[in-house]
């Protein structure tokens, strides 16, 4: 009788640990990290250039929250400074770039066993860019698109995780231009992959590439492509 007396206070302890640390996950994070941003811009409104290539360093600021259901609420700001955008073509076209970002994001856990999670959603991003030496043009685009984001623990203190967003509809307006455009029209997909290292149950550090391509069919045309490599800090709370 005392054994098992003794088996069911070993569950019941056991049963108890586990339900704290459950309980003791942090479900805010606030990363903060830079990236070093390659792009390349055709918008034959702001000139008759075929090619921009432009650089420099982004900032990124980004608050998620989990539910008690896993799912996830997150929003970010980037901000690229004032860098400069270069054509071969001719030099006097050359301008420069400043470009800020806001993004939400509520992703709904679909799946999740072992050490794999899926989740999926929706996003909205506003950008803004500004350029200097043409009339001081600018562009704002409105974004809503489908995100889906896949989880992986690869051991107790590293994990990785990729997200693929494909925007369904684009508010644009311009210092020459303005509409609304959908799939036959435009055309976008950004992807993240990220690495992470717990160094605490406070921080981790992460080591990121982001890839974004934006195609718009307009009789004036626009092409964006950008690679940013990414490191950061991640405080968990």
């Amino acid at each position: 009788m005392r054994k098992y007396i003794f088996a069911i206070l070993c569950i019941y302890g056991i049963t108890l640990k586990a339900q704290e640390k459950v309980s003791n996950k942090k479900k805010n994070k606030l990363e903060f990290s830079t990236a070093y941003n390659f792009g390349v811009l055709k918008n034959l409104e702001l000139a008759p250039v075929a090619r921009y290539d432009y650089n420099g360093i982004v900032y990124k600021l980004s608050y998620e929250r989990s539910s008690k259901n896993q799912n996830i609420f997150e929003v970010g700001v980037d901000f690229l400074g004032k860098t400069a955008l270069k054509t071969d073509r001719l030099s006097n076209l050359n301008t420069e770039l400043l470009k800020g970002s806001v993004n939400f994001s509520y992703l709904k856990q679909l799946y999740t066993k072992n050490s794999l999670s899926i989740h999926i959603g929706l996003q909205s991003q506003s950008n803004i860019s500004r350029f200097f030496n043409r009339s001081d043009y600018v562009d704002v685009h409105q974004e809503l698109g489908i995100t889906s984001r896949f989880g992986y623990r690869l051991n107790e203190k590293q994990y990785l995780s990729s997200q693929i967003t494909i925007p369904f509809v684009l508010g644009r307006v311009s210092s020459v231009n303005a509409g609304v455009y959908s799939f036959n029209r435009y055309q976008s997909i950004s992807w993240n992959l990220k690495y992470g290292y717990i160094l605490s149950d406070n921080f981790d550090i992460k080591a990121s590439y982001d890839f974004s391509y934006n195609r718009l069919q307009i009789p004036i045309a626009y092409r964006e492509l950008q690679h940013q490599l990414n490191l950061g800090i991640i405080y968990k709370f």
